[in-house]
């Protein structure tokens, strides 16, 4: 490789996207330095260089490897105290944490950040207040009227990195995951092993449901993509769905397995009840036999047999969630809407920070 300019990755030679700089000062995309050294560490210590590419420095582990690392050691530690080290759950964390002893090798120092991104931490009184005594009214006044956008993407730093969407996810909460969509929470943020929300609903299939509705999408990390791909011969939903089955949530796998399964759709192209056409329904599953998809329509509730190509994808929004959950004195309650514009009209009517971030992605057209 021949000398590298600011702009240009020393990997694939082109203007670098997410640049990453290395202690050696050569710049890199998050990409393809993913592609050359595991962020996350879960692919055979053979597969990836440990060295950067143009000076042979040593390549430090990502934040995330270490997060991951102080993770199992901390869980396997406090199983040891109580003595259940013959447990499932200690096996698991001691595997985890040979495997990344291994491939962290004896380095001591800060992980590098793959993404450039500083993310807020979410505190520990706040993890607690959810995580122990679900006191989402205590959460909702840490997230601030209106809401400040990097405390909704926060970071739970003793948690594997988990947000609050994770949180939501792991707790069942579904109407506190709702409340965190409509404010905007990015469901694609992943932790600090690589998985999403989505990933993380795996085995909760009410939660997986909201989200695929919002719009998350199977997302894993690049490693387990080759690692299956190589094994198995597997797509990144097929192996999904294989993590959904080992979980135990084989409903889940099975509303994932065709395009549109548990997807938030429009009817379209359907000439012969033109008065369907542009309505917003929920996809309940596909029947292969009929090539048909069953969907509930919002609003009314009732039941239709479409074909694939009377669906397009139409994502909640803020905007445009078909429903919206409120809290308040200590109580969910549950509003839905038979139109966009219905729906709209309702949230705008909300005022402050609910109005003025809507506005935004309405203008954005998100």
């Amino acid at each position: 490789m021949g000398d590298q300019t600011d702009n240009e990755c020393g990997i694939c030679l082109e203007t670098h996207t997410a640049a990453v700089i290395l202690p050696c000062n050569h710049k890199f995309c998050a990409n393809c330095l993913d592609e050359w050294k595991s962020k996350f560490g879960y692919c055979s210590l053979k597969e990836k260089s440990k060295s950067c590419p143009l000076c042979r420095k040593k390549i430090p582990p990502s934040k995330d490897m270490l997060s991951q690392l102080e993770f199992h050691r901390t869980r396997k530690h406090k199983l040891e105290a109580r003595g259940e080290t013959t447990s499932t759950q200690y096996i698991v964390h001691v595997a985890n944490v040979k495997r990344l002893e291994a491939e962290i090798g004896d380095y001591d120092g800060e992980g590098i950040d793959y993404d450039g991104k500083q993310y807020t931490e979410i505190p520990e009184e706040i993890f607690k207040a959810f995580d122990e005594d679900n006191n989402i009214k205590k959460v909702l006044q840490w997230l601030g009227s209106p809401v400040n956008k990097k405390r909704l993407n926060a970071r739970c730093p003793d948690l594997l990195n988990f947000t609050l969407l994770h949180l939501a996810v792991y707790s069942a909460n579904s109407d506190f995951l709702s409340i965190l969509l409509q404010f905007g929470a990015d469901m694609n943020v992943p932790n600090a092993e690589g998985f999403n929300a989505l990933n993380a609903a795996e085995a909760g299939f009410e939660q997986a449901k909201i989200l695929l509705e919002w719009g998350a999408e199977i997302s894993l990390p690049r490693d387990v993509i080759h690692a299956v791909q190589d094994k198995f011969g597997q797509s990144e939903r097929d192996a999904f769905i294989q993590m959904c089955n080992i979980s135990g949530n084989i409903k889940l796998g099975n509303l994932i397995s065709s395009e549109f399964g548990g997807r938030r759709c429009e009817v379209i192209n359907l000439p012969n009840h033109p008065q369907l056409n542009g309505k917003a329904c929920v996809v309940e599953k596909y029947i292969d036999k009929k090539d048909k998809y069953k969907i509930i329509f919002e609003g009314s509730g009732n039941a239709a047999l479409v074909g694939p190509n009377n669906l397009k994808r139409r994502d909640r929004t803020p905007f445009d969630c078909g429903y919206y959950i409120s809290f308040k004195n200590g109580r969910m309650s549950r509003r839905e809407f038979a139109t966009k514009e219905e729906c709209q009209e309702y949230v705008s009517s909300l005022g402050g920070d609910v109005k003025e971030s809507t506005e935004k992605l309405a203008s954005l057209k998100l």
